[in-house]
């Protein structure tokens, strides 16, 4: 199992902002901010991790994405309404995707670094 991952962004606060906003609905909340760090996720676990990087450097890599669970299908619309209302660009579109899978309901967007996240509800019953 995966423990926790993290991104580099160019504007470092604009990136806060920008996942405080759209995690929310999914449970995540700022755990620490300091100005090198942001630590998001619950009290017990923080999962997702944000690190400013130098204007110069490459932050995103061919096929990597991030995927978030969502528990339920409304928090993954409301994940994809506020990532878009604070820059990041649809990829795909909110709903079911029946070449994944029967119970697969996601969206797939772009932050403002160009990072490809994903929100994905597994319809289980």
């Amino acid at each position: 199992m995966i423990d926790h991952t993290s991104l580099g962004v160019k504007n470092y606060d604009r990136a806060v902002a920008f996942y405080t906003a759209c995690l929310a609905p999914l449970g995540y909340a700022p755990q620490r901010i300091k100005p090198d760090e942001a630590a998001f996720g619950t009290p017990e676990s923080w999962g997702f991790f944000l690190y400013p990087v130098a204007a110069d450097k490459s932050i995103v890599g061919e096929k990597n994405h991030v995927a978030f669970k969502a528990g339920g299908k409304d928090q993954v619309a409301e994940f994809n309404r506020i990532a878009i209302a604070h820059g990041a660009r649809q990829v795909r579109p909110v709903g079911p995707r029946p070449d994944i899978g029967p119970e697969y309901f996601g969206t797939v967007l772009t932050d403002p670094d160009g990072h490809t996240l994903e929100a994905v509800f597994w319809d289980r019953g």
